[in-house]
């Protein structure tokens, strides 16, 4: 595997994505704490490898991935993806998919809504199977660039990703 990844995460994505019709993947974090910056990153590295694929909706939700549940909805997706730094108590630049449960309640978020909960709105407000691809960062604090793991992390996550979904969509 080209860069680290935790609990089979190419064939789980994989098996979450088979006979996905349309896709949506939000990107979240903050541009000024570091690590945390992944989600934004990804999602702008990934939108550049799948430039208008009519059944794949990539955006950049900053902070606020909140505000972009109603686009979500009205592009009517079978799955959505979340981009997202988050602590799983791996080595930095660790892949990992996570689901709603293994998110902490207390779970302290840069984020305005937590990810728990968006995770949970999204997934009964939708017909649509909500993932969570995490990478592990190594810092939250603030500062502009990524730490040397998760920028090793990025390119190579973004071209797994994006020849994934070229492969499972509408498989």
């Amino acid at each position: 595997m080209p860069f680290p990844c935790a609990e089979n995460f190419p064939e789980k994505l994989r098996a979450q994505l088979r006979g996905s019709e349309k896709v949506f993947v939000l990107g979240i974090g903050m541009n000024w704490k570091s690590d945390d910056r992944l989600g934004v990153a990804l999602a702008r590295a990934l939108a550049k490898k799948l430039p208008a694929h009519p059944d794949i909706r990539i955006i950049s939700g900053g902070e606020a991935p909140e505000n972009f549940t109603g686009v979500i909805r009205t592009f009517a997706p079978s799955h959505v993806i979340l981009l997202d730094a988050v602590d799983h108590c791996l080595p930095p630049g660790t892949v990992f998919l996570a689901d709603e449960s293994s998110i902490a309640v207390g779970d302290m978020t840069s984020h305005h809504l937590p990810l728990r909960l968006l995770m949970r709105f999204l997934g009964t407000s939708l017909p649509a199977r909500v993932i969570l691809v995490g990478v592990q960062p190594r810092t939250l604090l603030p500062g502009n660039k990524l730490s040397a793991a998760v920028k090793r992390t990025l390119p190579r996550l973004a071209e797994f990703l994006a020849q994934t979904l070229r492969e499972q969509i509408n498989k």
